[in-house]
């Protein structure tokens, strides 16, 4: 264990880096309220939509950025939400680290993922990579 704990008025001053994740999931959360009704409105209106008004949508660069941007910020609030969980409820080092580093690498592989996918469809490319799917 690490040495007495230190207090600053009366609260207890955090001796680690969790404030400062504190403060990027805080602000992760508040960029995804407005971008969450942007993606409301826009499959709202997308409902019913022929395939070949959804490609004209992902042609916008304005669609397909803030959906990008949508997707980069739910994933890095997911990761900094399931490591602030891991970290609560796994006690074993080696364990909570592998996890850790397990989430971390699915949410960046989620990202990358869904960028390139929404990149494809925004350039007007078929979906799927040549020889994939049906």
């Amino acid at each position: 264990m690490s040495g007495p704990a230190k207090y600053r008025k009366g609260v207890r001053v955090s001796e680690r880096h969790g404030s400062g994740e504190w403060t990027i999931e805080k602000l992760a959360l508040l960029a995804l309220i407005p971008l969450a009704v942007w993606l409301a409105v826009s499959a709202y209106s997308l409902a019913g939509a022929d395939y070949e008004a959804v490609l004209a949508w992902f042609a916008n660069q304005t669609n397909a950025g803030l959906l990008a941007a949508t997707v980069a910020v739910f994933f890095l609030f997911a990761g900094l939400a399931w490591k602030v969980i891991i970290e609560d409820y796994i006690h074993k080092p080696g364990t909570k680290a592998l996890l850790i580093g397990l989430v971390n690498l699915i949410c960046l592989l989620a990202v990358v993922t869904a960028v390139f996918f929404i990149g494809r469809l925004a350039l007007g490319s078929a979906p799927l990579p040549a020889g994939f799917g049906v």
